[in-house]
C-alpha cells in the first residue's frame, strides 16, 4: 500500500497565530465580547491585553445589548466630514451648519432622558432622510466612513446613551483604543437632539447640551 493513516502517529502539533485547538481542527481564536473588547472585521472579539495586529480592526466594543447579543463598536479615531480618518486636531466637524430639528427624533430635554437613548443608526437615518449632506456634516460624514466594503454606509453617529456608556468606561475604552493605535478620545457629537437649535455632546464632563452649528469630533460607530 503506498498510504496510511498518520494521523494517530502525529503529537505535538499546534495551532498558528490567532488560531486555537478545537478537537482535531483549528478555529480562530476569539473571547467573548464586552465592553473594551477590540472588534475584528472577521466578527471576532480579543481583549485589549490578547490584541492580534495580523487581523483588521473595525473598532471598539461601546455597548453590548442587554441580551447580551450584539451592540455597538466605536471607531478608534475621530474623522473629518468627508468621512476619512483623521487627527483630533483636524477632524471638527459641524453638526449642522445651522438650526435645524429633525422631526422623527425626539428632543431629549434633560442628560438623564438622553443617556437612555441608544438608537445610534436610527437617528442616523432619520437625520440623512431630512438633512443633507452640505447642511447637516456629522450624520453625513458617518455615512462616508468605512473599514471593509462590507461596512461602508452603515456607520452611525452614536445616540446619547452610547456615548454616556463610553463616560462609563473610559479607562477600558482608552486602552483598547491606544492598543490599536487609534487616536484618544476626547469628545463625540451624538444623534440626540436636545430642541431645534441644541444637541447632546460628550467630552470629558459627559454629557452637555451644546450649539448644532459649532464644531466637534465625530468617532463613528457600527452595530454588530
Amino acid at each position: 500500500t503506498y498510504f496510511s493513516d498518520c494521523s494517530a502517529k502525529i503529537s505535538g502539533w499546534s495551532c498558528k497565530s490567532g488560531y486555537t485547538k478545537s478537537g482535531n481542527s483549528c478555529v480562530i481564536e476569539t473571547e467573548p465580547c464586552n465592553v473594551g473588547s477590540i472588534y475584528y472585521a472577521d466578527g471576532t472579539c480579543l481583549s485589549a491585553e490578547n490584541h492580534n495586529a495580523d487581523r483588521t480592526v473595525l473598532g471598539i466594543v461601546v455597548y453590548m445589548n442587554p441580551n447580551g447579543v450584539g451592540g455597538q463598536i466605536i471607531a478608534p479615531w475621530p474623522i473629518d466630514k468627508y468621512g476619512n480618518k483623521s487627527s483630533s486636531e483636524a477632524s471638527r466637524v459641524y453638526w449642522s451648519l445651522g438650526y435645524i430639528d429633525i422631526l422623527d427624533i425626539p428632543n431629549y430635554t434633560d442628560s438623564i432622558s438622553a443617556s437612555q437613548d441608544y438608537d445610534s443608526c436610527g437617528n442616523t437615518d432619520k437625520i440623512v432622510a431630512q438633512c443633507d449632506a452640505r447642511y447637516c456634516e456629522a450624520a453625513w460624514a458617518v455615512r462616508k466612513y468605512y473599514v471593509t466594503d462590507e461596512t461602508y454606509g452603515k456607520w452611525c453617529l452614536p445616540a446619547a446613551g452610547i456615548l454616556e456608556n463610553i463616560y462609563n468606561n473610559q479607562d477600558a475604552i482608552q486602552t483598547a483604543i491606544a492598543k490599536v493605535g487609534g487616536v484618544e478620545y476626547s469628545g463625540n457629537w451624538s444623534s440626540s437632539e436636545s430642541n431645534y437649535s441644541w444637541v447632546w455632546y460628550s467630552d470629558s464632563y459627559g454629557l452637555q447640551s451644546i450649539y448644532k452649528n459649532t464644531s466637534g469630533d465625530v468617532y463613528p460607530v457600527l452595530e454588530f
